[in-house]
């Protein structure tokens, strides 16, 4: 979990610097990822080797975020993934790495208190 908060707070720091939206979204992503594979492996399951944020959320039971969130995990998978191989994909946007951070905060939030839920049995 510490990692994946390192990366949320990367993620804060190039969004305050006026960095490329296309790191804001790359950490994010990253931060998500490593959060719910944590989870997974909290749980005494390998986590599947992707990184797909809603292919890894359906790997965990219950999953961690709801079907309102698979747009969110599916336009972070784009950003993150797809943008190392830019090839012809689309460059995130500003206005898409700040959703990408809100989104984020909230999504490290969840975790967190289920990391926190686990720990109390």
């Amino acid at each position: 979990m510490r990692r994946g908060l390192d990366d949320l707070s990367m993620a804060e720091t190039i969004a305050a610097s006026s960095g490329p939206a296309w790191g804001v979204c790359y950490h994010v992503q990253q931060a998500i990822e490593k959060g719910v594979k944590g989870l997974i492996v909290h749980s005494g399951e390998d986590p599947p080797r992707t990184h797909n944020l809603v292919r890894l959320n359906d790997a965990i039971g219950p999953p961690v975020f709801g079907q309102d969130a698979e747009p969110d995990l599916e336009a972070l998978t784009l950003w993150a993934v797809y943008q190392r191989y830019p090839a012809d994909q689309p460059e995130p946007t500003i206005a898409d790495s700040r959703s990408a951070l809100e989104f984020g905060r909230r999504a490290l939030a969840v975790i967190q208190d289920r990391f926190g839920r686990i720990q109390e049995f």
